[in-house]
């Protein structure tokens, strides 16, 4: 018989693949890069006529965005997609007028439209789940910028009522690896940090930050790297979700 009491998981690597295939692949200074700022750019023109430069609209979105990765890295805290694209608008600085909350609203709206459908879903995670929630009670924890985004992509891979707890960075303004967000999932499961297993594929988010809580892990590892050598150790590790079953 199983120790654990409920099961953690975490989305985007473990539970649900991420398809970077799906973002638009360009070419900039000589290196390809992936990014959605030509989905942006092409409905950007549409208000601006091509007074700003391409070079100059990626080069800020992407300056915007690699500052709050840094903000985030240091705070543990959320910093929410909107946030983001005003940032990036002010920076623009095009002169956008009574014009701007629309052109915000467009510009998020096609770049969260594009990364939820990167979210892909295996039909045999989605049997997996359905299989461990007839035995334990299971909860997801998600760094995310925008809750609405993560609840349309569960709602539509029809795995919302899998979980009894969700919590989305986004809507708690806290990430991971911060034991606030964990201790919210443990809560309402009723489960102590040594009842339970946190399932996840990033080594500082999801490893440490259970860990450092008392939560026993499995590390999503499909390339067999060698674990950190930081005096933490994950008690399990996987190269795929699959590999869960044998524990549990």
């Amino acid at each position: 018989m199983s120790r654990y009491k409920a099961i953690l998981f975490d989305l985007c690597g473990t539970v649900m693949q991420y398809r970077l295939d799906r973002i638009p692949i360009l070419e900039i200074n000589g290196e390809q890069v992936q990014s959605t700022t030509p989905l942006l750019y092409a409905c950007f023109r549409e208000f601006d006529r091509g007074q700003i430069p391409y070079e100059k609209f990626h080069s800020d979105f992407m300056d915007v965005s690699n500052e709050i990765a840094k903000e985030k890295n240091a705070t543990g805290e959320e910093i929410l997609s909107s946030d983001r694209f005003e940032r990036f608008l002010e920076r623009l600085d095009a002169g956008l007028g009574k014009r701007k909350t629309e052109i915000h609203r467009l510009l998020m709206d096609i770049h969260l439209d594009k990364v939820g459908k990167c979210l892909e879903l295996l039909l045999r995670h989605r049997d997996l789940l359905k299989e461990w929630k007839m035995v334990y009670p299971i909860g997801l924890i998600t760094n995310f910028d925008d809750a609405k985004t993560i609840r349309h992509v569960l709602a539509r891979e029809e795995i919302t009522d899998l979980f009894e707890t969700i919590q989305i960075s986004a809507e708690l303004g806290i990430r991971k690896p911060r034991k606030e967000i964990f201790n919210a999932a443990l809560n309402q499961l009723n489960t102590n940090p040594s009842e339970g297993l946190f399932v996840g594929d990033n080594w500082k988010e999801d490893i440490i930050g259970a860990k450092k809580l008392g939560i026993e892990t499995a590390w999503i590892n499909p390339d067999r790297l060698p674990q950190p050598k930081e005096g933490i150790r994950s008690d399990y590790d996987l190269s795929d979700l699959s590999e869960l079953q044998r524990i549990l």
